[in-house]
């Protein structure tokens, strides 16, 4: 991999555009997390790749998450029930009035997208952030005594779909389908994850508040085969010189590419779901003692 030429320029122009983000709470993290993480690579073209990882960075805040499923549960999910049941949500204020008061718990259920015994943030973040929007006590599918017409999976992220598999043999999706309509609705759903569980679930109804596309890639194949704005390096270029890294700084790390080769660089103000390149949440690195973390890891 070259270092282009106008390296600086774009150096200068990434590093105002981080500084303005936390500067007006934009991204719910300081500008010194950002510098400090910068100044853990030893060369120009190291601290360029990173520069273009945080140039293509996805962030989401809380703040983001709550108000983007607000929208979610007062349009796609309210429209949905109104076209495909004959429950009475009533207008806009009334089914919000319904969901803060739970008077619809024996058609409609929630169920936040978290594995027995796990402690990690997931599906139940997003559930705790919906307590002024929803009842949550008495919306709970676990406490449900019956089959409810209809259940609505919260999550925070959809990847690339196969861990899925665990939740949905823990709840019987299969059993669920049968009785209810089932809608699995993330705050962020990645397309190859949504392709995946709708070829295996194709009776469950998935509605993202939000999508994000294989273009959001960091090694997405473009037409060029040029790296992003990058003209003078190849994606396979960048490629090959980030597996440089990871044997420099961390050789023992898996899925250095992100869970299934993903790339995405998206981090939740709650941490970096697998399909994130390590680099933006590893801890430590042999290599360097004073490693600077970035974000944490969302489990």
């Amino acid at each position: 991999m070259l270092l282009p030429n106008n390296s600086e320029v774009f150096k200068s122009i990434v590093i105002e555009k981080i500084k303005t983000y936390c500067d007006t709470n934009i991204w719910p993290f300081s500008f010194e997390q950002f510098a400090a993480w910068l100044n853990n690579f030893d060369c120009k073209k190291e601290e360029y790749l990173a520069l273009q990882i945080l140039d293509n960075l996805i962030v989401r805040s809380n703040n983001m998450a709550k108000a983007s499923y607000a929208r979610l549960l007062h349009s796609s999910i309210r429209q949905f029930i109104l076209n495909n049941t004959s429950i009475n949500v009533g207008n806009l204020p009334k089914w919000k009035e319904h969901l803060t008061a739970g008077s619809l718990s024996k058609h409609l259920r929630f169920c936040p997208v978290k594995l027995e015994n796990d402690q990690g943030e997931s599906g139940s973040v997003i559930y705790r952030m919906l307590s002024q929007e929803l009842n949550t006590d008495r919306y709970s599918l676990a406490k449900s005594d019956g089959s409810p017409e209809v259940i609505i999976l919260i999550d925070d992220f959809i990847g690339s779909g196969t861990q899925f598999d665990d939740f949905a043999s823990q709840i019987k999706l299969e059993s669920l389908l049968d009785n209810s309509l089932v809608l699995y609705c993330p705050l962020i759903g990645f397309e190859v994850g949504i392709k995946f569980i709708q070829s295996k679930y194709p009776n469950l109804h998935i509605l993202p508040a939000e999508f994000i596309y294989e273009s959001d890639s960091l090694f997405y194949g473009l037409s060029t085969n040029l790296f992003k704005n990058d003209q003078q390096n190849t994606i396979e270029d960048v490629k090959a010189f980030f597996e440089l890294m990871h044997n420099k700084y961390a050789p023992k790390m898996k899925n250095w590419l992100g869970f299934d080769g993903a790339s995405l660089p998206l981090a939740f103000e709650w941490g970096c779901p697998n399909q994130s390149p390590p680099l933006l949440y590893m801890n430590k690195s042999k290599h360097k003692n004073n490693w600077q973390q970035l974000f944490s890891r969302r489990s």
